[in-house]
């Protein structure tokens, strides 16, 4: 086992258990599939960005679902995925469902000998969530409510949060969106909590050869956590033809009062009904790069 996942199973296994209205202490391990992110996390869009901000926009679909799966460095050992569907229900109103997990893998046990035991230990942080949304005009807003469930070993624990988001947009070329993550639903206080903001400028907008079109956007973001520490993205993107994205991230992170910075990078391509996305973060200390693999799909227009 390296040293990261050694640290993250000490943590895991010393952490206090929280009031079932907060989320568990092991809801922690999401933060690092947000490495990922080559946008502000209240700016991402797609069915599963809705974990992020439940203002997220969805393409206009009656009906539309998505997965995103996340694989972390070797060193860290852990994995993610979401899964969601969105549905339109008419007048502005869309609802929706998503499940995420993430696992720890390769724990082992060990007695008085360094060596392993028969049998892993299961670590893992799951989540089921109801969303709703309501778009009128320029503002969209949003609210999930997640029910968690986490295991370390044979201990378990479970929680409630609920989210809420909106996302704005100004003049057609400026968008502004924040979002709350993983917000006790008895309104305490944890640090598990996030909270996001969002801006997004578009200055640059231009027609090219045979019809194409190409929009540059610049985007900034902020993510607030309860404990108190502030991280900072300067993002931005080129959308060609409104088909083709290329997204690119710098966010500046603390960690043990240091601060260093994170590169992020992101492709999009639609193909009809389908929208195909990767995406890779770039690890601290050279533990390696976290890498994102989405597909999103419009089952009915």
């Amino acid at each position: 086992m390296g040293r990261p996942s050694l640290i993250l199973f000490v943590a895991l296994g010393t952490a206090p258990a929280p009031l079932f209205a907060q989320a568990p202490s092991a809801a922690d391990l999401w933060r690092v599939t947000a490495t990922s992110l080559s946008t502000p996390a209240a700016l991402e869009t797609g069915v599963t960005a809705a974990f992020w901000n439940p203002a997220a926009p969805v393409r206009d679909a009656s009906l539309a679902a998505g997965v995103q799966v996340v694989q972390t460095p070797e060193a860290l050992k852990m994995g993610g995925v979401l899964v969601g569907a969105d549905k339109a229900l008419g007048a502005g109103w869309r609802v929706g469902l998503l499940y995420g997990r993430i696992d720890v893998r390769d724990l082992v046990r060990t007695t008085t000998s360094p060596s392993s035991e028969d049998g892993s230990i299961p670590v893992y942080e799951q989540l089921l969530g109801l969303r709703t949304s309501y778009r009128r005009g320029a503002l969209a807003v949003g609210a999930m409510l997640e029910m968690h469930d986490a295991r370390f070993d044979t201990e378990r624990d479970g929680g409630l949060t609920l989210d809420a988001g909106f996302r704005l947009q100004l003049h057609r070329r400026i968008t502004v969106a924040a979002a709350s993550h993983f917000f006790p639903f008895d309104f305490s206080t944890t640090d598990g909590t996030d909270l996001y903001v969002g801006i997004e400028a578009v200055p640059v907008e231009s027609a090219g050869i045979a019809g194409t079109s190409t929009l540059l956007a610049l985007r900034y973001g902020t993510t607030y956590r309860a404990s108190g520490d502030l991280e900072h993205t300067l993002a931005g993107g080129v959308l060609i033809n409104r088909q083709v994205r290329v997204d690119f991230a710098a966010t500046s992170e603390s960690a043990y009062g240091e601060r260093a910075w994170r590169l992020g990078l992101g492709l999009g391509v639609q193909i009809g009904r389908y929208v195909i996305s990767v995406a890779r973060g770039s690890g601290l200390n050279d533990i390696g790069a976290t890498y994102r693999v989405g597909l999103d799909v419009d089952i009915l227009r």
